[in-house]
């Protein structure tokens, strides 16, 4: 392999990717809205908000990975000249949007009657339980505008989901400011109001991505041409694609979702702590998940092409990118952490425990940005099973049991956590490159 970058592919990653990360931001802030205007309500609603949106989140991810399958497929059509089949696969989603969105809500609904049976406050437990029941019925409509979001991801067109989710986070604070206070004639709902409010931007997000579709010329032209296949054949190789994406980042989530069980059996202090260090670092992983998104469509189109050039150049690109970006953050954590810290809290114990995982957190988020990296550029070329397979070993065989070994049986606390996660991602990004480096020999080979 040369060694040079083309900046040509650097350029386009960037460009691909940057509407991802404003996109990804948008949804944050919608999160963060919606918990700091229920705490004005009570400390149990922002409670409630708060674990009722982490437990929607793990079994939502399962929808949002299936659809993630449509940007590959789709990218790989794009890359082969078969643009205007690639309507095909949103119709299989389409034919799948309502089966996923009822399995989903099932999944979360069991979920909250576990709230029943653990050791939390009793009004904690009803009032998430509420708040979950009316996000039940927003998942259709966020579904599908994952799915709409994904086939324009496959066609390059990654902008237009940014934009609309900035409407929609407009939307949604003006909403939850008159249906939680009860504004314009409305009755206070409090945080029912917000669940509420929550609801309406997801079904604004999928009209108007779905407007963009109907109003766009090109995709217009594309939904016009006719296209002779067959759906039962297409909906299955779309759950084939779609599927391993979805669990690998169930795995994850719940993952990450067990570190906060082993924080809490350390103290109370340390998962306030644990929570803070994590939101620091998930900034970080927003700028990843777009590079990752711009590797996916890229290798998908280079894949489709069967241009094992354009393969090279868009893994070598990415990896760049992405390096240049952990890097960046890298420094800003160890020597601008008590700064980032500061701004979640003036807690003087948090911050005498958050200050030194912030260098661990250095090293962790370049781990995880090339973890992630290698699961997008192999979903490009449509390998998702053993990196599924991957994730699940280094993810529940290693990361979480060391984060447990290391935290309690040897008392190194949260840094034993922290020091998990180092050693979980990187031997999943070792594994997954590894992984991409001989897939693309094999290539090599074929073609």
């Amino acid at each position: 392999m040369k060694a040079a970058i083309n900046l040509g592919y650097v350029w386009r990653a960037i460009k691909l990717a940057a509407p991802v990360v404003g996109g990804q931001l948008g949804f944050v802030l919608m999160g963060t809205t919606d918990t700091i205007m229920c705490g004005k309500v009570s400390n149990v609603a922002q409670a409630a908000v708060g674990l009722g949106s982490a437990i929607y989140f793990l079994f939502f991810v399962i929808g949002m990975g299936i659809f993630q399958g449509v940007t590959t497929l789709v990218s790989i059509d794009d890359g082969a000249h078969k643009r205007s089949e690639s309507k095909k696969h949103l119709i299989a989603g389409l034919y799948l949007l309502l089966p996923i969105s009822l399995g989903i809500n099932l999944l979360i609904y069991a979920s909250t009657q576990i709230l029943n049976v653990i050791n939390l406050p009793i009004d904690v437990v009803e009032h998430t339980q509420t708040y979950i029941r009316i996000l039940l019925w927003g998942t259709p409509g966020m579904m599908l505008f994952l799915l709409v979001s994904a086939y324009l991801n496959g066609l390059s067109k990654t902008l237009p989901n940014m934009i609309v989710t900035f409407i929609a986070l407009v939307a949604n604070y003006y909403l939850n400011d008159v249906l939680i206070f009860g504004k314009l004639g409305f009755e206070p709902y409090g945080f029912s109001g917000s669940a509420s409010a929550t609801n309406s931007s997801r079904y604004l997000l999928a009209l108007l991505i779905c407007a963009y579709v109907l109003i766009n010329k090109e995709c217009g032209q594309l939904l016009k041409t006719k296209v002779s296949f067959n759906l039962k054949m297409t909906v299955r190789h779309l759950l084939q694609i779609g599927s391993p994406i979805g669990l690998q980042l169930f795995l994850e989530v719940f993952a990450f979702t067990a570190s906060f069980i082993i924080a809490g059996w350390i103290g109370s202090i340390e998962v306030t702590t644990h929570q803070n260090v994590l939101n620091i670092a998930s900034v970080t992983f927003m700028f990843i998940t777009g590079i990752s998104t711009a590797s996916n469509i890229m290798i998908g189109n280079g894949f489709g092409a069967r241009d094992k050039d354009h393969i090279r150049e868009a893994a070598k690109a990415c990896i760049f990118v992405i390096g240049i970006i952990e890097v960046l953050f890298a420094a800003a954590f160890v020597f601008g952490g008590e700064y980032l810290l500061k701004l979640y809290t003036k807690d003087q114990e948090v911050l005498k425990l958050g200050i030194p995982l912030l260098l661990i957190a250095a090293l962790f988020q370049l781990s995880d940005g090339l973890q992630n990296l290698g699961l997008n550029m192999l979903r490009g070329l449509k390998d998702v099973k053993v990196p599924a397979s991957i994730a699940f070993i280094c993810y529940w065989l290693l990361m979480v049991p060391i984060c447990y070994f290391l935290a309690i049986p040897l008392s190194m606390g949260l840094s034993g956590i922290w020091w998990g996660f180092v050693i979980g991602l990187s031997l999943a990004s070792g594994l997954l490159l590894y992984r991409f480096y001989k897939q693309y020999q094999s290539i090599q080979t074929k073609w």
